[in-house]
């Protein structure tokens, strides 16, 4: 069993009412002996780092990105592992003794014209970077914060265009996982800590309430 947390997301979505869902967390206890669920007080002092950021934090148009990112943020200071609140743990994770950063495959994709609109289409990127999961013994660790801000670029650019006018699409570029694709493409080699893990160690039920 991990001695590392597993951090999980509730009471983002503005109209939330229900209590957290606790299957995969549950089901995760036999991999992580620490369970913490963070809510947005515990991401909101963490904005102030990026000032950047925090001028635009009140301007954000969707409840999701502020989860995307406040994710990133809660992880790169102060390390450990990030699930989603619908994603189980299907076997040990892999940890090495030293210095790690763990991501895990989301999908291939047969063809980078079947991603979105905005999304990068170098060929590359068919093997895409899951966001609903990740971890890290490192505290800031820069690949992190290389993702951090390529989201807060995006952010500025969609928040000078029309955010009134927002598509799913448009959410998922901003903050979803061409970000953290993008970037693993683009920088992954220069960390040597880095490991990426196949699709056999989680099963994402994809429940998506953010879509409703």
């Amino acid at each position: 069993m991990s001695q590392y947390i597993a951090n999980y997301m509730w009471n983002f979505k503005p109209s939330e009412k229900s209590p957290v869902p606790a299957t995969c967390i549950d089901s995760n206890k036999n991999f992580f002996c620490e369970t913490n669920i963070l809510s947005p007080g515990d991401i909101e002092p963490l904005v102030k780092h990026y000032p950047r950021l925090e001028k635009l934090w009140g301007r954000i148009p969707h409840w999701i990105i502020k989860a995307d990112l406040g994710r990133l943020l809660h992880i790169y200071f102060h390390g450990n592992f990030y699930f989603d609140i619908d994603c189980r743990i299907r076997k040990n994770i892999p940890l090495k003794s030293g210095n790690f950063l763990i991501l895990f495959t989301e999908m291939i994709v047969k063809h980078v014209n079947k991603l979105g609109p905005r999304e990068c289409k170098n060929p590359e990127n068919v093997l895409r970077i899951a966001n609903y999961a990740f971890g890290t013994n490192v505290i800031r660790h820069p690949f992190l914060e290389e993702v951090i801000l390529e989201c807060i670029e995006r952010l500025a650019f969609l928040i000078d265009s029309d955010p009134s006018d927002l598509h799913q699409t448009d959410i998922l570029w901003v903050c979803g996982p061409d970000v953290i694709t993008s970037i693993y493409h683009k920088a992954g080699h220069r960390y040597p800590d880095l490991v990426l893990l196949d699709t056999s160690y989680l099963s994402h039920l994809c429940h998506g309430s953010w879509r409703e």
